[in-house]
Order: structure tokens, then C-alpha cells, then sequence
């Protein structure tokens, strides 16, 4: 779908670091921003797959905020629905509790995501 809205190759998403990503994604919806909803299951077993992590797991899934970890740590992620007129562009808000990767164990999450979304739209 991005291919062919966008005409080709080009920037899908950019990602932006921050220090709370509670606060800040809290903030972006006050404001508006909408972003890619994640089935209450991806949440049932998370501490399982994850391990303790110091954010409550309920505040995480009510914003729909992802939890992966790696060697060093884990991370913290959640993705925009596209932000212009096309489904081409999209941001991703990340937050590193010492984590290295780039959330490798939400890539199926984020792909299921977005393949509801494009269902939506009527694109797939």
C-alpha cells in the first residue's frame, strides 16, 4: 500500500526519542494525534514475554504502547496512523530503558495494526 500511494520508495516513518513516553504520547492525544490500536491481547501475557518492566501495564495498554526487550534492556513504542491525506507517512515515539534493538518482537503487533488499518481503508 505504502508503494503505491507514495509512487515509489521514499521516508515511511520517523522515529522520535523521548525521556516519558506516557506523558508524551498522553500529550499528543490531548492534542489530536491518532495512533495504531493494538488488540487487548497483546498485553495479556506481556510481563511473560518481557519481563518486569517499571511502567503499569495497564496504563501501557490503555495508550497502546509496546514493550520489547533486548540483551541491554527494553524499549517502549507506539506508531501514528499516517499523518498526511495518503497512508505513506508515519511517526513512531520510542523510548529506550537501555534497550539497543528497534523492537523487533513488536513487528508482528505493528504489522497486524496496520493491515486492520488498511482494511479499514479498504486497501487490502
Amino acid at each position: 500500500e505504502y508503494l503505491d500511494f507514495f509512487e515509489g520508495p521514499g521516508v515511511q516513518h520517523v522515529a522520535l526519542l523521548t525521556a516519558d513516553i506516557i506523558d508524551t504520547v498522553t500529550k499528543l492525544r490531548d492534542r489530536g494525534v491518532d495512533f495504531l490500536k493494538v488488540p487487548t491481547t497483546y498485553y495479556e501475557e506481556l510481563e511473560d514475554r518481557v519481563g518486569k518492566i517499571d511502567e503499569p501495564i495497564d496504563v501501557l495498554a490503555d495508550l497502546g504502547i509496546l514493550v520489547d526487550r533486548d540483551d541491554e534492556g527494553y524499549l517502549l513504542q507506539i506508531f501514528t496512523k499516517p499523518v498526511v491525506d495518503r497512508p505513506t507517512l508515519f511517526y513512531e515515539i520510542i523510548q529506550r530503558k537501555g534497550a539497543r534493538g528497534f523492537g523487533k518482537g513488536n513487528f508482528k503487533a505493528l504489522f497486524e495494526a496496520i493491515e486492520r488499518e488498511q482494511e479499514l481503508r479498504g486497501n487490502l
